[in-house]
């Protein structure tokens, strides 16, 4: 009783005034709510009977303004805003080439609509396969629901001429009533541990969250670097004061040897405390200044009338060290750039044809059965030796369930951590030299979360036995999983769909254990997975229910067919009963696009938004698709 009831507790940030009479839910921030479940408890029209008797449609194609690839940022929505075209359940739509609609979240009527400046011209200067036109409002705001304000952070171009070196990063407070100025855009500034944060070109792709804590509501946005290896890459966190509208504190999360936070687009997770929960990837690590590949527990506390905000890591777990999954010696300064989102080793190895390309023709290649007896080959290719081998850890969110206060963190290993959130360990240098010690720190053991090698240690004495590409496909997790509290298991529950692999449930125990319960028989990038690396990134979810109720719950996903990191490929919707099994024990599909010729282009990182009976799915053809019920 006391698990379903903190169930309800986790997803009360939906219970705004007037929710009884709404049709939606407000969907303020990314993935829902500020633990990111992913997860809609108030949906009452889909459910697993109507999806499966009546079926879905694609009913309405919202167009994003300004670039061809659309958005990046999820929808959001604020129902029951009093608009000059009445009262309207607005929707959000901020374009990569800054223009900012709201508009009808039911049938897409237009409501409103600005431009924030002129976003950057995209360029392999910033994305190697150049997928976007324009590079603008990349992460998703966050709306206050009280204000009826939208938070959202772009990038513009101060000086016209479009080009990243002289773009900088502002904070746009707007009227989600009709998209007015709030007050004047505000500079992304700062300094903080010796680095200048706008020194660098950033990559401000990680969510905002907004925090209300004893009635002060700060606003948090996290960013990393286009070039992660260059001298002045650090990660960043900063604080936005809501009530003075200033940015009030500055975090860099290394002296300028990366550890930047984008994971996969998704933000902080934030407690009821105002606690945030974040993942760094590539870069140094000391365990004091320097937090690459770490799992971090930030405390911002306000400014006090003369004394100034502070911001800082108050604990934290890592995994290991780019130099210790490589083998290498403290990497140079100023070492040759890499951009961020280059996969190294496997954008070295993408092939040529068919078969394994060159550098995978010469890998260890180890058979074996995975733990559901199945036959396995593990590719282990040379790794890159260039400065931080693009292990990034902060591929994906964290799944936060403070209800237990366990997080389960991953990354492009595909393997899932549970880490306590009042006391995770705080790892030393010398814990990485024993990690056997280092683990034991956990919640519980570390377990494969997207795929299973067999008889791997998710834990070795030595990282680099992690190097590996199972069926010679990366299994990178970029997809937050979504949580839900499954009443039948009495357990709560992950989702998790890593790159080349199936969709997989787990269930949590409330001291952390994971436990394996199902996976679905559907794979993403089904067209080149075995084509060694195979395709990225997999699947993205959110869930919905109506309330506790078993027979209502769905949860909605999209894969790509293809590599959607190197191109533009076509996506796959598909709907799942999370809860009953197939009969051959697989997690059971409801709808699937591909039955029904339906076709939109993938969006790389953008998950589905579940509300008031219907599917919104941003796409790359420039829009968010719409679907409802068929009949």
């Amino acid at each position: 009783m006391k698990r379903a009831l903190a169930f309800f507790a986790l997803t009360v940030l939906f219970a705004v005034a007037g929710l009884s009479a709404q049709t939606m839910v407000p969907w303020l921030t990314r993935s829902a709510d500020n633990a990111r479940s992913g997860w809609n408890s108030h949906e009452t029209m889909l459910t697993q009977a109507s999806v499966s008797q009546k079926g879905i449609k694609r009913t309405t194609i919202i167009p994003v303004i300004g670039d061809a690839r659309g958005m990046e940022a999820q929808p959001l929505i604020l129902p029951d805003v009093m608009t000059a075209q009445g009262k309207r359940d607005v929707m959000v739509l901020p374009s990569m080439a800054d223009v900012v609609r709201g508009v009808d979240a039911h049938d897409g009527t237009a409501i409103w609509q600005v431009t924030l400046g002129m976003p950057i011209n995209g360029s392999a200067n910033i994305d190697a396969h150049v997928i976007n036109d324009h590079w603008g409002c990349l992460s998703t705001g966050v709306i206050d629901a009280e204000l009826q304000r939208l938070y959202q952070i772009c990038w513009v171009s101060p000086d016209n001429s479009g080009t990243p070196k002289t773009a900088r990063y502002y904070m746009f407070v707007r009227k989600v009533s009709d998209g007015s100025e709030v007050v004047p855009p505000v500079l992304i500034e700062g300094t903080s541990n010796g680095q200048d944060f706008n020194k660098s070109m950033r990559k401000q792709r990680s969510s905002l969250v907004e925090t209300n804590v004893n009635g002060v509501k700060t606003v948090f946005a996290c960013s990393g670097t286009v070039y992660e290896t260059a001298g002045g890459a650090s990660g960043y966190c900063f604080a936005f004061d809501t009530f003075t509208n200033k940015v009030t504190a500055m975090l860099a999360l290394t002296a300028g040897e990366g550890a930047g936070v984008w994971m996969a687009g998704q933000g902080a997770a934030a407690d009821a405390g105002g606690n945030l929960y974040l993942i760094t990837g590539n870069g140094d690590f000391d365990g004091a200044s320097q937090w690459g590949e770490s799992f971090l527990k930030l405390k911002y506390t306000p400014p006090s009338g003369a004394t100034a905000a502070t911001f800082k890591v108050v604990d934290h777990w890592t995994p290991y060290t780019d130099l210790q999954r490589t083998g290498q010696a403290q990497a140079a300064a100023n070492a040759a750039e890499k951009l961020a989102g280059m996969n190294a080793p496997s954008e070295a190895i993408k092939p040529v044809g068919s078969g394994m390309s060159m550098p995978l023709d010469k890998a260890k290649l180890v058979p074996t059965l995975n733990e559901r007896g199945k036959p396995m080959l593990l590719v282990y290719p040379q790794m890159a030796a260039g400065a931080w081998s693009d292990e990034d850890w902060g591929s994906a969110g964290p799944a936060c369930i403070f209800a237990i206060g366990v997080c389960v963190a991953s990354g492009k290993d595909g393997i899932g951590y549970p880490i306590k959130t009042a006391k995770m360990g705080g790892t030393t240098l010398a814990d990485l030299n024993n990690p056997k010690s280092n683990c034991a720190k956990l919640a519980s053991p570390p377990v494969w979360l997207t795929m299973s090698p067999g008889n791997v240690d998710a834990c070795p004495a030595d990282p680099r036995t992690l190097n590996f590409f199972p069926g010679g496909d990366t299994a990178h997790l970029h997809m937050t999983p979504v949580q839900y509290y499954d009443p039948l298991l009495k357990s709560w529950t992950i989702f998790a769909w890593g790159e080349n692999a199936q969709l997989h449930k787990w269930k949590i125990s409330e001291s952390g254990r994971l436990a394996y319960v199902a996976e679905s028989n559907e794979y993403a990038s089904a067209d080149v997975r075995g084509n060694s690396p195979g395709g990225m990134p997999g699947g993205f979810c959110s869930g919905a229910s109506n309330g506790a109720d078993p027979d209502s719950a769905i949860l909605v996903c999209t894969i790509p067919y293809g590599d959607a990191n190197a191109h533009v490929v076509d996506g796959r919707l598909l709907v799942y009963d999370p809860v009953h099994p197939a009969a051959d024990g697989s997690l059971n599909i409801l709808w699937d696009s591909q039955r029904w010729g339906v076709q939109f282009l993938f969006n790389k990182f953008d998950p589905p938004v579940i509300d008031g009976g219907q599917i919104y799915v941003p796409n790359y053809n420039g829009g968010v698709d719409v679907y409802t019920l068929a009949q």
